[in-house]
This record gives structure tokens, C-alpha cells and sequence, in this order.
């Protein structure tokens, strides 16, 4: 059975159409199940999709073509020692809905500007 497909609802015995339910964990998608579109009931897992065995299929024949290609390592994203040294992080930086000032310098200030007289906000 495929997501849009009608049949009657073992469960509320009305004819309905499958629709298609993401079982999560934690933040990604564990699987897809198809479900009664009136009562939730579980109808089971829907069938292969001839597409994805197609793409795989595909897939694999080019990584055969191009040989073992390794995986690259991942990119290292940890904030560095300078990082966040913005003007909308400082404490001389005053917000105002019309206009951005610094209170160092008493000029207008960018927030995504940077300058010598950066001194970090204190967050409590």
C-alpha cells in the first residue's frame, strides 16, 4: 500500500485514505508509517518506492565507476578565541529600535562591525 491509497479502516470501519506518519527519535526520522487519515490507527509500513531503488541503483553503479572513494573528514565548526567579537556583542553597544550608537565613541555603530574597543558583555 502506498500514501494516498483508500481502503476501510480495520480499526473504525470507515473507508479512508493512508496517509503517511514520520515515527521520530530524538530529532530525526526513525522511520514512515501509514496510518488511517480519520482514526491514526498504524496500517503498517508502505511499499518500496520504485524512484529510491532506482536512485540507489544508480548510486552505486557511479561509486563503482569512480572506485572507493574515502569519506573526508568532517569540518571542525568550534568557535574560535576571537569569535563573537561583533559590536552587537559589546557592552559599549546600545540598541535603539531607530538607530545603533556605540557609547565609547558616540558615533553610530554596524552590529556586525568590529573594532579595537571591544569588551565583552557581561550575561548573568
Amino acid at each position: 500500500m502506498k500514501k494516498g491509497e483508500s481502503k476501510v479502516c480495520p480499526q473504525c470501519g470507515e473507508k479512508s485514505f493512508a496517509k503517511e506518519k514520520k515515527v521520530m527519535e530524538n530529532w530525526s526520522v526513525k522511520e514512515l508509517r501509514l496510518v488511517c487519515s480519520f482514526c491514526g490507527a498504524d496500517w503498517g509500513l508502505p511499499d518500496a518506492d520504485e524512484k529510491t531503488a532506482a536512485v540507489n541503483k544508480a548510486a552505486d553503479r557511479f561509486a563503482a565507476l569512480l572506485g572507493e572513494v574515502e569519506k573526508s573528514e568532517k569540518a571542525d565548526i568550534s568557535p574560535t578565541e576571537d569569535y563573537g567579537k561583533f559590536c552587537r556583542n559589546c557592552k559599549h553597544f546600545i540598541t535603539h529600535p531607530f538607530k545603533s550608537l556605540c557609547s565609547r565613541t558616540n558615533q553610530e555603530a554596524d552590529p556586525m562591525g568590529e573594532c579595537e574597543f571591544f569588551s565583552a558583555k557581561i550575561n548573568f
